[in-house]
């Protein structure tokens, strides 16, 4: 049983800075099936790049669940659906206005 390393096969696990920086979309998208990946800066490994098993991926996801992780994310932000552009302002001005010392 041949069990040799080809450097394609180690190649495939190694990411430099620049490449991560300019791809991190597509990498992070293969992550799940390319495992961990190593991150190289200057030729030295900088980090480690894992894929997170427990989360779901967004097809897994209902609609439900989606929006309860964005309101998550949002913070105190309210999702009001008669919110314009204008209202939007305004409630950005009021907030600001409560936040500026007196």
């Amino acid at each position: 049983m041949n069990q040799t390393i080809t450097f394609d096969d180690i190649s495939s696990k190694l990411v430099s800075i620049t490449d991560l920086r300019r791809n991190a979309g597509s990498i992070l998208d293969r992550l799940p099936e390319t495992g961990t990946l190593t991150v190289l800066r200057d030729g030295k490994v900088a980090g480690f790049l894992t894929p997170n098993m427990k989360s779901k991926t967004k097809s897994e996801l209902t609609a439900k669940q989606r929006v309860k992780i964005a309101r998550k994310l949002a913070g105190s932000h309210s999702f009001k659906t008669d919110l314009t552009p204008k209202k939007l302002n305004e409630e950005y001005d009021k907030q600001y206005a409560e936040m500026l010392p007196r």
